[in-house]
This record gives C-alpha cells, structure tokens and sequence, in this order.
C-alpha cells in the first residue's frame, strides 16, 4: 500500500472505468491486491468521475469482498471517506455518502476506532454543509451513537425541508423528520 507501488494498477482500472468495465475492476481486486491499492489511490484523482467510480468500487468491494477492504479500513480509509463528502462534485458527494455508510454498516467497529475524527468531520458537515449533508450527518452520527451532538441535533427537528440521500428509504424526507428520529434513538426528549 506504498506511495509509489511499483507496478500499480492505476492506468489499467482509470482504462476499465472509462470503458465501464465496473465488473472487470471488481474481479481484478479480487484476484490481485494491487488492484485495490490502485483502486484507493484513485480517491486523489483530479476528475471527478474517476474519484466518484472510485468510491463506487470501494463500496462494492467492501459488500462482496470485506477482507480485502479491510487493511485499508484499518489504515483510516472511513475518514478519507468521509471527508469526500464535501466535495463540490454531486457524483462523488452522493457515492462518498453511499460507500461511507456501507462501511459503517459492516465494519461496525470503524465508530470506535474512529470517533473523534468522525465526529469531528460530522459536526462540521451539520453546521456548514446543505441539507442533504446535513441530514447525513444527522443519520451518520445517530449511528455512532454521538449524544454530544444532541443540541445541534434539536435545531433542525422543526425543519420541513426535504432532503434526499443516496441511501436507501431516504427520498424526499423531511430534514426534521430525520433529526427527530435520531433525537429519539440517542436518547434526546422527542416531540410525539
């Protein structure tokens, strides 16, 4: 997982993603773990198609094959994640969303590991970002079980904007809806 892996993968999934061969890439991974290494550093790349069929892949992989995904969860991958929320891109801001809760969902650990930088990361998207990221953050914290987050939660309860996440059930929702019932799983006084 070097910086400079000699004989990296990189060019060879860039070509299989730009040829739609998702599949292919998935296989690839899976047989050959330079592969995923050129996968991750894919993250970093400057288009942001590439960044977001990244992240695409990273989901996938981490719901067929876990074990393979799961140096680079240990490494702090749910935090680069994560942070490629809050790019300007709508493609990779959505798959970033996708790929985040995905991993969340089968390394429930990474909530443990990585607490304060998740928490750190999630406080700032709910008080800077827009909605749709804001109600993210809602639902993302809600999972970390992060009382702490409570009274920023509250301010939105009252909120009817709807919003709408690349995550399933989550169309058309409104933002208060989202920050009530979260309030109610952490424990906070929900309005009935």
């Amino acid at each position: 997982m070097g910086l400079f892996s000699f004989g990296s993968k990189k060019n060879k999934v860039i070509k299989m993603l730009s040829e739609g061969n998702f599949e292919e890439a998935l296989r690839s991974a899976a047989k050959d773990p330079k592969y995923v290494d050129a996968i991750v550093e894919l993250l970093n790349e400057e288009n942001p198609g590439i960044r977001g069929d990244a992240l695409l892949l990273i989901g996938e992989l981490t719901v067929r094959h876990k074990d393979l995904v799961m140096p680079y969860v240990e490494e702090g991958l749910p935090i680069t994640v994560l942070s490629l929320i809050n790019d300007p891109n709508p493609y990779v801001k959505e798959n970033a969303m996708q790929s985040f809760e995905i991993m969340l969902r089968y390394f429930p650990w990474v909530g443990e590991k990585f607490r304060n930088e998740m928490t750190s990361l999630l406080l700032e998207i709910l008080q800077t970002g827009d909605k749709n990221k804001k109600a993210f953050a809602i639902l993302m914290l809600g999972k970390l079980k992060v009382k702490e987050a409570l009274p920023l939660i509250e301010e939105f309860r009252n909120v009817s904007d709807t919003v709408i996440l690349p995550l399933e059930g989550i169309k058309w929702v409104p933002l208060g809806e989202i920050a009530e019932k979260v309030i109610k799983e952490l424990g906070g006084d929900g309005n009935d």
